[in-house]
């Protein structure tokens, strides 16, 4: 499987697709929303103000070319490295160093039908955070997270953890911990901003 932005400088591959998934996961808190206000891309918001990712495992992610296109980004000095592009303004991937895991937003998948992805990976296997959701969110989704959520992820992160998939990312230099490129961290004005 490949994924790319929307102008297509952008591309990478993902191994072992879609084995080393745990499929479609929707996440309403304020941070994804917060991240796509500031890219000024709430177009890839669901109605509730969900972000639908597809997570993988660093190690079996490669970029294919447009690494010079790629720009990071973190809310705050701590927070979740989130990689978009220059070239057309799409958010990527979110990242931690050491962690067994890159979610990548759902619309970079190149599957040229959306159904053939649906097929591929079924339903939405799980929602979190309702309490920022705008509106109702759909029914069952918990206000933080829930067991169905913790049995949708663990096995995945637990199998990551004991092959090392964090280990070879493309978002981090051989270190594991320096992020390929410097990050932007957002001004107390920028959150506002963003928050607004």
């Amino acid at each position: 499987m490949e994924i790319q932005c929307e102008c297509g400088k952008f591309r990478a591959e993902l191994r072992a697709f879609p084995g080393n998934t745990p499929g479609r996961l929707v996440c309403y808190c304020d941070d994804c929303q917060m991240y796509l206000n500031h890219l000024r891309r709430t177009d890839l918001l669901d109605a509730n103000g969900g972000t639908e990712v597809v997570p993988a495992y660093p190690s079996d992610v490669r970029i294919l070319q447009g690494l010079e296109h790629l720009k990071c980004t973190r809310l705050t000095a701590n927070g979740t490295f989130r990689y978009s592009t220059s070239c057309c303004n799409t958010p990527i991937a979110n990242a931690r160093p050491g962690e067994p895991w890159t979610g990548f937003l759902s619309g970079v998948y190149t599957a040229r039908d959306a159904r053939l992805l649906e097929q591929t990976l079924g339903p939405v296997r799980s929602r979190i955070m309702g309490r920022y959701a705008k509106g109702t969110p759909p029914a069952g989704t918990p206000k933080t997270f829930n067991l169905r959520a913790m049995i949708t992820v663990l096995p995945f992160l637990l199998k990551g953890k004991i092959l090392r998939k964090s280990k070879g990312s493309p978002f981090f230099a051989a270190d594991g911990v320096t992020p390929v490129v410097t990050p932007h961290v957002l001004s107390e004005a920028e959150r506002q901003a963003a928050q607004a």
